[in-house]
Parts: C-alpha cells; sequence; structure tokens
C-alpha cells in the first residue's frame, strides 16, 4: 500500500559532521538497493549501512577502518569517528585498504576459521600454502567454506552488497558482526565453542541461537520490510529474535515465517523459533524454508559468444513498426542478457532496438555494446555526458519519432512473441496509452504476489511462466492506475499528446513513468496490465520501478502534480482488478505441474476440510492409487461458497498447494470446469459437499455429473438427507431419519448452521439425481446403505468397508488389575459423539461413589466440564500407533463407544479391535453392524444413553472375562488390486498411462 513514511527526528550534528567525507553520487551507485528504497542517503549510511559494511565514498572502507583502529570498545561508526579527528589526524590515517588488508583480514577472522577443515576441502598439502591466506584471496570466489557452518554463497545470495566490497563474505561477516553486536563478541573463537549445537534446539544459549540466526539473517531485507525497525536503530536480528519471530517478520526474502510456522508446526517444540528450527533441524531433514523451497532465482549471466549466433538483428528505425528503447548505464551480465533476450525472441511485429549508453562508468560494458552494435544487432546511441534516466528515455522518445515505443529497464528478460502478444492489447483499443506485462518484480503488476517482489524461484522457470500466462490468460488484461518502466508500452498519439517524461520534475529518475500514465488517464486514456505476458525483471540494475517503493521526497513530487495519486493507488490495490488473472496463472501452473509425467494420470477427489474419518479414509486411499500410476489431488470445500485445491500429505507432485486461493462457485463455477479440464482426471470421486451452502452445492454437483469421465460417490455421512450431516437434533439425540417434513423443526432449532438450508425435500430429490447419475455408489456399511437408500429411493449401493492399516500391538496380559472398572473413550468427543453420555455417567458414578472410572484417549470439546466429574484426558494423539501406546498403558476392561447416531464406519471401533479391547457401543449404525458380523464386543439398548444410573448398571455388570476371550484378531478389510477389487475398473499395470482407466 503506497503512504507517505513518516517523518522521524535525526541527529543533525552527526549528519553535519560527515557530510563532506560522504560521496551520494558513489553511494546511489555501488548500492542500487538503497537508491532503489528511496531513503535518504547519507541518514541510510549512518543509521544502516556503517553496520552493514558499506563504504561512504571511493577512498572510505568502513570495514578497514574499523578493524584498523577501532577493534577494541563498543562498536561506533568509522566515518564519524574520523570526522572528529584533527586534520592533522585525519592525514596520518590510512582510510582505504593498501598492502596491510589481507593480514588484518587475516587477523580479524582467525579465531573463527578452521584451518583443518578448509586444508581438507580446498586440497592444501601440509606444510604448503597457509589455508586462511588462500580462503581469503583465492579459495571464497571458488565457493569454498572457511568452517562446516558458514554458506559464503548463500550469504552473498543474501547480501548483494558485499559483492561491490571484493571482501570474502565470512570476513564481512565476522566484522560486520562485531559492529552489530551488543556484547562486542559476535562469534566464540572456534577453539572455545561446541563443534555444534546441542541435539535438542530448545536447550541452546541465546549466544548460540544469535550466532547461527546471524550467519543466514539478511539486514538489509529485514530493514527495507521493517521501516519501524529501521528507523529505530536498533540490532534487527536482537529484534527478529525477541519480538519479530512472533510477529512472523521474515529474517530474509527465502524464508517464510507464516508458512513455516503453519507447515511444521507439529515438529516445532513450544517457545522454539521457526527459523533457528529450519537452520538446526529443518534444513538437513529437507524442509522448506517456504513454499518453494528453491531460493532465490540465479543472477544473470551474459551470454557466451557462441549464443550471439542466435540472435537476429532488430529492424532500422526507418522500417520498424515499435521502437524498443533501453538506457543503459551499468550490468554488463543484466544488459547483454536482456539485449539478447529481445534479439532471440521471434515477433511478427518489425521492431528497432535502441540501446542508449548513458555514460556508463563500465568500459566492458560500452565495449561490449559498440561491438554488437557493429554488427548491425541494434542501434547504439552514446551520451555525451550523463543525462540520467529521464532524460535519456526522451531522447530515445525524440529517436523514435512517429512511432509507438517500449521502454525496457537493462535488467529484464523476454520470452517467445511477448512483443505480439503486449501490442494486441494497444491494437485493440485505440484508448489504451500505456501497457504493461506481469512480472516477478513490477508491485502492482507483480506476479506470483501483489506487491512485492518476487525473489523465490517458481518451480519452473520464468519462460514457461510466460508460457503458461499465454495459453491461460490469453488476451485479457485489467486497468492500472500506472504502468511500470521496467517493460512499458507507449503509445505514440498519447505521447504527442500529453508529452513526453517530465524530465525537469523528476530529475534523474523515479516517478516519471507514474506522472505520463496519470496525465494519460486525465487525457481520456487507459493504462492497462497485460494478463498474457510475463517479462523476468531481475531488479538489479533497474533505473526505475514504481513509486510505492520509493522515498517520501519522490511521492511528494508526484502527490505536487497529481494529489489524487494516492487515492488512485490505494483503490486499486484494495480492489485488485488482476487478481483472478494470477489466481488462473497459479491453477494453471499446478495443473502442468500435476500432468506433468506423460506415464501418470490424475485422480479427482472431492471432499470437505473437517478433518475426522474421511480424512483417514482419503489419505489411505491416494497411498493406495499412487502405485498404479494415479496422482490425487483434492478439491476441498472452504467456507460456504468456495471450493480449494489441496494435495495428500505423500503426494508426489511437488507444488506447494497451500499458495493457491479458493475459488467462490457463486461466479466462478466455469473456472472450476476449466481446472478439471486442465488436470484431465482418470478418477473423480466424490466424498463429501458437506460445509458449501445450497447454491453452490448444487453447482458442484451440476458441474461434476456433467464431466465426460464420470463420477464416484462414497458415503461417510449423512448430508444427502440431513442439513447436520449426521441426524442429531440440537437437542443433543438422534432423530430417527425421519420424513423430510419434520426436518423443519430442526432446521428452526438450529442457529449453527447456514441462515437459509434448502428445504429438506429438495434437498433429498437434489442428492438422489446426484446419486442415481454416479457410476457408483459405495456405502462403508450396510447400515448406511440400507437408511439412505430408503429415504432418497435408490437402490444398487455398493457395499465397500473402509480399508484400514492399524500398526500390530503386544498382547494383553491375560489377567485384568484389581480395582476399580477402567472404561476408555476414544477420539474427539463432541455430543454426537456421546459427550452428554461421558459426562453422566461420569458424574453419576462420582455421585454414588461407583466403582468405575472414565479416561478419554484423546479429547473433548470441553474438557474442563469433564474434568470436573472426573474423566481424565490423554490429549489428542498425533497417529494410530500413539492412540495404541496410550490404550495399552492405561489398560482398560473396555472401550465405550457412545456415539448417539447410527455412525457410516467407526476407525476407533478398530482400535480397539486391533488393541484387543471388548468395545461397547449403542446397539444402532456400522459399530453394531461389525460387532454383529464378528460376534464378538457388547451391543446396548439405545435408550440407556438417556439414563446414566441404568447405563452405569449395565457397564458393570458386563461379562469382562467373556468378552475379552471371544476377541478375535483383527482383519480390516483389504483390496489387494485397488482399480479392480475397489473400483471395478480395468486393470491397470503400474507407471503405464495407456493402462490407467481413462
Amino acid at each position: 500500500m503506497i503512504r507517505l513514511p513518516r517523518i522521524l527526528r535525526r541527529n543533525r550534528r552527526d549528519a553535519d559532521a560527515v557530510r563532506s567525507f560522504f560521496d551520494p553520487q558513489f553511494y546511489r551507485a555501488e548500492y542500487p538497493d538503497v537508491a532503489a528504497g528511496g531513503m535518504d542517503l547519507l541518514l541510510h549510511y549512518l543509521d544502516h549501512g556503517w553496520r552493514e559494511g558499506r563504504n561512504p565514498s571511493a577512498v572510505f572502507s568502513t570495514l578497514y577502518y574499523a578493524d584498523r583502529y577501532l577493534s577494541e570498545g563498543a562498536p561506533q561508526n568509522p566515518l564519524l569517528h574520523y570526522a572528529r579527528l584533527s586534520p592533522a589526524e585525519r592525514l596520518r590515517r590510512p582510510t582505504h585498504p593498501g598492502a596491510d588488508f589481507p593480514a588484518l583480514q587475516a587477523e580479524v577472522v582467525a579465531p573463527y576459521f578452521d584451518a583443518r577443515h578448509y586444508a581438507g576441502a580446498a586440497g592444501l598439502e601440509a606444510g604448503g600454502e597457509d589455508p586462511l591466506l588462500h580462503y581469503l584471496t583465492t579459495g571464497w570466489r571458488r565457493g569454498l567454506a572457511p568452517n562446516d557452518s558458514f554458506d559464503g554463497a548463500g550469504y552473498l545470495l543474501r547480501h548483494a552488497h558485499v559483492r561491490r566490497l571484493d571482501v570474502s563474505p565470512f570476513y564481512h561477516f565476522v566484522s560486520t558482526q562485531r559492529l552489530t553486536a551488543s556484547d562486542g563478541q559476535p562469534l566464540r573463537p572456534a577453539a572455545e565453542r561446541a563443534t555444534r549445537l546441542p541435539s535438542d534446539p530448545s536447550q541452546a544459549t541465546d549466544r548460540q541461537i544469535y550466532d547461527a540466526v546471524a550467519a543466514a539473517f539478511d539486514q538489509a531485507y529485514y530493514l527495507d520490510r521493517n521501516a519501524d525497525i529501521r528507523d529505530s536503530g536498533i540490532d534487527p536480528i536482537r529484534h527478529f529474535l525477541d519480538h519479530g519471530a512472533r510477529e512472523n517478520r521474515d529474517p530474509n526474502p527465502h524464508f517464510s515465517m507464516r508458512f513455516y510456522r503453519a507447515h511444521y508446526r507439529s515438529e516445532i517444540a513450544p517457545g522454539l523459533n521457526p527459523f533457528f528450527h529450519y537452520l538446526t533441524i529443518g534444513r538437513e531433514r529437507g524442509f522448506k524454508p517456504d513454499p518453494y523451497g528453491r531460493g532465490q532465482w540465479p543472477p544473470q549471466v551474459a551470454p557466451r559468444p557462441d549464443e550471439w549466433d542466435q540472435a537476429r538483428p532488430a529492424a532500422d528505425l526507418e522500417f520498424a513498426s515499435v521502437v524498443l528503447i533501453m538506457p543503459v548505464y551499468k550490468g554488463i551480465d543484466d544488459t547483454l542478457r536482456a539485449i539478447h533476450s529481445v534479439l532471440t525472441t521471434r515477433q511478427l511485429t518489425p521492431f528497432a532496438l535502441l540501446v542508449l549508453d548513458d555514460c556508463s562508468p563500465e568500459p566492458a560494458l560500452s565495449a561490449a555494446l559498440a561491438e554488437l552494435a557493429g554488427r548491425g544487432l541494434f542501434r547504439l546511441e552514446r551520451n555525451a555526458e550523463n543525462l540520467g534516466f529521464v532524460r535519456t528515455c526522451n531522447r530515445g522518445l525524440d529517436l523514435a519519432a512517429g512511432r509507438d515505443v517500449v521502454l525496457l529497464n537493462a535488467d529484464i528478460v523476454v520470452f517467445g512473441d511477448w512483443l505480439d502478444r503486449l501490442l494486441w492489447h494497444a491494437a485493440d483499443d485505440p484508448k489504451v496509452a500505456t501497457v504493461t506485462p506481469f512480472s516477478n518484480n513490477a508491485t502492482i503488476c507483480s506476479y506470483p504476489v501483489f506487491c512485492v517482489d518476487n525473489q523465490a524461484q517458481l518451480e519452473v522457470g520464468p519462460a514457461e511462466i510466460d508460457a503458461f500466462a499465454s495459453r491461460c490468460n490469453s488476451r485479457t488484461s485489467s486497468p492500472v492506475p500506472t504502468g511500470v518502466g521496467f517493460c512499458l508500452y507507449m503509445r505514440r498519439d498519447v505521447i504527442d499528446s500529453v508529452g513526453p517524461l517530465d524530465a525537469e520534475t523528476f530529475g534523474r529518475g523515479y516517478g516519471e513513468e507514474n506522472d505520463f500514465c496519470l496525465r494519460a488517464l486525465k487525457a481520456g486514456y487507459a493504462n492497462i496490465l497485460a494478463h498474457d505476458v510475463f517479462v523476468f525483471h531481475s531488479g538489479s540494475v533497474s533505473f526505475g520501478a514504481l513509486l510505492a517503493t520509493k522515498g517520501a521526497d519522490i511521492f511528494r513530487t508526484v502527490l505536487t502534480k497529481h494529489p489524487d495519486y494516492q487515492r488512485r493507488v490505494e483503490t486499486h490495490i484494495q480492489v485488485d482488478p488482476a487478481r483472478s488473472a494470477r489466481q488462473r496463472l497459479d491453477y494453471y501452473r499446478f495443473a502442468q505441474r500435476a500432468t506433468a509425467k506423460p506415464e501418470r494420470r490424475t485422480a479427482l477427489i472431492v471432499t470437505h476440510d473437517l478433518g475426522g474419518g474421511i480424512e483417514t479414509h482419503i489419505e489411505g486411499l491416494s497411498a493406495r492409487l499412487a502405485p498404479v500410476g494415479l496422482d490425487v489431488v483434492y478439491l476441498r470445500t472452504d467456507a460456504l461458497s468456495q471450493i480449494r485445491v489441496d494435495l495428500p500429505e505423500t503426494s508426489a507432485i511437488d507444488f506447494p498447494a497451500l499458495v493457491l486461493s479458493p475459488i467462490a462457485l457463486a461466479h466462478e463455477v466455469d473456472f472450476v470446469a476449466e481446472l478439471i479440464s486442465w488436470l484431465d482426471p482418470a478418477l473423480v470421486h466424490v466424498h463429501s459437499l458437506a460445509g458449501l451452502d445450497e447454491r453452490s452445492t448444487r453447482a458442484l454437483m451440476d458441474l461434476i455429473a456433467g464431466l465426460p469421465t464420470g463420477y464416484d460417490v462414497t458415503l461417510h455421512d449423512y448430508s444427502a438427507v440431513c442439513h447436520r450431516n449426521n441426524l442429531v437434533r440440537p437437542e443433543g439425540f438422534y432423530c430417527g431419519l425421519p420424513e423430510p417434513s419434520a426436518c423443519h423443526t430442526c432446521i428452526r432449532l438450529d442457529r449453527d448452521k447456514e441462515s437459509s438450508p434448502p428445504d429438506p425435500a429438495e434437498r433429498r430429490r437434489a442428492w438422489a439425481g446426484f446419486l442415481s447419475g454416479a457410476r457408483r455408489v459405495y456405502a462403508p456399511s450396510r447400515d448406511l446403505a440400507e437408511r439412505i437408500g430408503s429415504a432418497l429411493g435408490l437402490s444398487g449401493l455398493t457395499l465397500r468397508p473402509h480399508e484400514e492399516v492399524v500398526p500390530k500391538v503386544p498382547p494383553r496380559p491375560a489377567q485384568r488389575r484389581d480395582g476399580p472398572m477402567r472404561v476408555a473413550l476414544i477420539g474427539s468427543i463432541g455430543i454426537h459423539k456421546g459427550f452428554d453420555v461421558v459426562h453422566d455417567l461420569a458424574l453419576d458414578a462420582q455421585l454414588r461413589d461407583l466403582p468405575i472410572s472414565y479416561t478419554i484417549i484423546g479429547h473433548s470439546y470441553a474438557t474442563k466440564t469433564l474434568e470436573a466429574v472426573g474423566v481424565r484426558e490423554s490429549g489428542p494423539y498425533a497417529s494410530d500407533a500413539a492412540a495404541l501406546a496410550e490404550l495399552a498403558r492405561l489398560d482398560p476392561d473396555v472401550v465405550l463407544l457412545p456415539s448417539l447416531w447410527p455412525e457410516t464406519y467407526c476407525y476407533t471401533l478398530s482400535l480397539a479391535l486391533a488393541a484387543g479391547v471388548p468395545p461397547v457401543v449403542f446397539d444402532l449404525g456400522a459399530q453394531a453392524e461389525r460387532l454383529a458380523e464378528i460376534g464378538c464386543g457388547y451391543r446396548l439398548d439405545p435408550t440407556l444413553a438417556r439414563d446414566p444410573q441404568r447405563l452405569n448398571a449395565a457397564l458393570l455388570a458386563l461379562p469382562l472375562d467373556a468378552l475379552r476371550a471371544e476377541l478375535p484378531a483383527f482383519r480390516p478389510a483389504v483390496y489387494p488390486r485397488i482399480l479392480e477389487d475397489y473400483y471395478e475398473l480395468p486393470a491397470a499395470s503400474r507407471g503405464r498411462a495407456d493402462r490407467v482407466p481413462a
């Protein structure tokens, strides 16, 4: 969101003291990341730059001065210290590295350098070249590590400005840590510190945590993203450890606190910093630091000489329909790669490429441009003096007189027929003044995340992103208040009408394209974002970008000319017209990933997101389908009118499904249909539509019913006949599945569900039609099939008990322990699972001092209420194995399953049987059916649920020895050939798409 940064009080005395020794032009050119941030350059150096080891001028080395003259005592700003010396003292103090610098670096780094480790990695012979000097002069450039815990390559990626200092990343790390650490001791010498952190990270000391985090922490990034910390002057690492982590502030561009905390919540000990957990445990175990986990996009590399053979000369100006204008100043790798991409992509549109060398300070770059231009590849113009970005662009506009233009930054990469697609949008509407494509780094035109510099690599490269955008978003666009200058089409008629870029107001750059676009808007033209073009933008050597990332002075300048600018942009951000285009591209990328292997197909499982038995079943089903060539994709209901895509926990599809936003069925059902067509599923299996309102349920039913694949349905609950899904009335008792007319009373009493559920009779008609259209309708129990079949007038439902894999447990002791009868309950005990029954039983036992106790292996929805009557809870269990272990520890006499409703299947019954504990159930539903079939356990009269005294008496009267003796070995349902035995589909050999049912 674009807003005016708050003005803070500054120490003018310090600024005045160092001003004559600070070179703002050097600082701007040397550190483009600071220039792009818009902060006053001198104040940046005083507040942060010196702590980051940045140099204030070409003749003053911050780290050299600090380590030569200020190594003792508390950290202080080297330039400020120098400025306060007398003129005579300053003359006697060298401020720029000389021949003594390597020895000085060695002195600083030596205590933390592991010579033996390094010598082995570098292949140095004993008694030969000094390992430390080898590292400082040569080894770090080869990517060698100074010890077993420092990643130099990663450090340089996180701190790009260090490359410009031409010092080893480890020296920079150690030296700047002394400048930022509050105790003056950033690291412990190698001889004094343990070789490894404690095996349990929760036992690490604060110093160990600080050291580990500091090595991977990007201070510049943290301060740039958190203006309140930037302006406070406090140590950003200390702030992150004490406060920022709890507030989900990210420590570097490649680690998402919110993602890691949510995704690995069960792995992180309470109170442990998630970033520290990743550094010490998660990284080694392959945990992802962000949804993609692939690090940042690699820097551009200049094309090899042979790669230029692929380039085709651009057209001469007089024969061009459009002129591409590329101002150039610095960055040989980015610039040459940008030009190469323009000249190697094939366009139908004849275009000229006009490269303007704005007196580059890099002779190698100017020479390369001259050599390439000499081949006739493009037209090169060199400014007689440095004009800055705006005036250089205007010179290009003059040279391209009479033609439309595209302004291109020198750090972009284009793909495919990008120009033809971009120009289509302009040709389609003569009122279009500017067109901007999507990019990873383009604020309001950014993808995948809006208004963010997306540095994280995706699962595909930029070229594939562009190709995907051209397919799924072909010829679509949305309005923007301003274009973004990294790649900006400008119509010549508009340039002639409203004038060129305002060089007088915007000087050397930043804000000029925003001003032009607003002038065009007010002249009746439009600025648009092209959804079908993606241009990569590294942002490393750019001259300009959207004003949202610039400083207060530029912002004021734009507001002075356009007071409506801020509100226009804020409104655009709130409305976000391109949201659906980004969403389509996200889902298209996902679909391409899911269908990337030609030998495999997808299976679409439609389900809810409420957990429970359905989740257990579909996870098991997904694991069974994978070996026969089917990768499962979940389509989950989300809120009342949305669905979202998800993946099984063990999915082989390498895509972070959590980045996919929900899709609203009310007005995007056509998009859901398109998504399914992209996935091209070989199998569609509906397990639940619970959670959707009536309109959305019918829309999804109609969509699924029309799929050419056909569909199967498994019944897991009573949503087809009951708006509560479980036939338990609001008063807490089983309704008996009456005629639809009786359901109106329940609906009137129910305040927890949607305000207007469908008419009960209409619900049943809709579900009857949907189920009758299915290829197969599976019921996990005969009881469920009969109840649903009778209520909906359906026949031919297929009995399919759930397949289960339960851990083996050792045999139970032959003799029961003495003492009160021990009754166990398993799972999550809510109202429909018998919470009130358990409460009343325990209360009755407490009041009458009965020899019976109740323990929940799991938890209830009101723990304190049950604790008050003596019921103990073990807490949620992470797995079946954990539940079985807890059962073995408790050694109960029986497991009571007090569900008030006819369960459709009962996984907790399986746990009781597997543990060898006699189960006791009400004579109702799948649980009673199962016990009757295998001839064990005990079935109680359901009316006892409302009479705790009689129910306690019935439990105490159970023949425990006989119940235990009659328990058979647990034998769950098994489908050896999942496609043939469960789905009754033709055989499919593993890994062969031609054998997987289509």
